[in-house]
């Protein structure tokens, strides 16, 4: 998002993908996945994967159009990593897949996936091309955990180098639940180098600070009138 108090504009997103099932999405990774591995051409690796689950009547759901949201949200991006790699079943609760997959993350440079994508939508396609590369390769779980960090990380604050270089962002501001990921959080701060860098340090970087943000943006309107 490109903002201030009073207002903001999206700038760059990753490209939306369905949840199928909906909210169940959110507690089952797979259904993460399968989406991710369709969206970009790789059904066969989710028939490989989750072949045990009922994959044909979700995508004729997907295509129909029927409970299956788009999203755009790092998070479900995390969940179906963490689903692919085997690092995640169900979840007991939100967040629980993306704690797998940073956990398991081997630690040091050991490369990045790639992110595509030009002026707006970030393309995940990359990635997953990549991981299928190193899957088939026999790559260690745990090494591929790392490069979708460093992959994500890079990603993202390329996006954000250009704004702030264009002249048309003062600084980077690192908020939303997937920077409670310090892997993520200090990848992410390294790629952007020497530029103006917000983060959270005294409220939560998730949903448990939206009150106080709320709050902040209702009295900046206020006072502007």
């Amino acid at each position: 998002l490109l903002g201030d108090y009073r207002g903001f504009e999206r700038r760059g997103w990753l490209r939306p993908v369905a949840m199928p099932g909906g909210d169940r999405a959110s507690r089952e990774p797979w259904r993460n996945a399968l989406a991710q591995l369709d969206a970009a051409r790789m059904g066969h690796l989710a028939d490989e994967m989750f072949g045990a689950q009922p994959l044909a009547l979700l995508r004729q759901a997907v295509r129909a159009g029927v409970n299956a949201p788009l999203t755009s949200s790092a998070g479900r991006l995390f969940d179906a990593f963490a689903a692919v790699l085997g690092f995640a079943g169900a979840q007991s609760f939100e967040g629980e897949a993306a704690m797998a997959l940073e956990a398991r993350a081997v630690l040091g440079d050991v490369g990045a996936y790639p992110l595509g994508g030009v002026e707006g939508v970030i393309e995940t396609a990359p990635l997953w091309q990549a991981w299928a590369q190193d899957r088939a390769a026999g790559v260690a779980p745990e090494v591929m955990a790392a490069r979708f960090h460093a992959g994500v990380a890079q990603g993202f604050a390329r996006r954000a180098r250009a704004l702030v270089e264009a002249g048309e962002a003062q600084a980077v501001a690192l908020s939303g639940g997937c920077f409670q990921n310090v892997r993520l959080l200090e990848l992410t701060l390294e790629a952007l180098g020497d530029l103006p860098v917000l983060i959270h340090r005294r409220t939560p970087a998730n949903d448990g600070g939206l009150a106080l943000g709320q709050a902040v943006v209702a009295a900046a309107r206020a006072v502007s009138g």
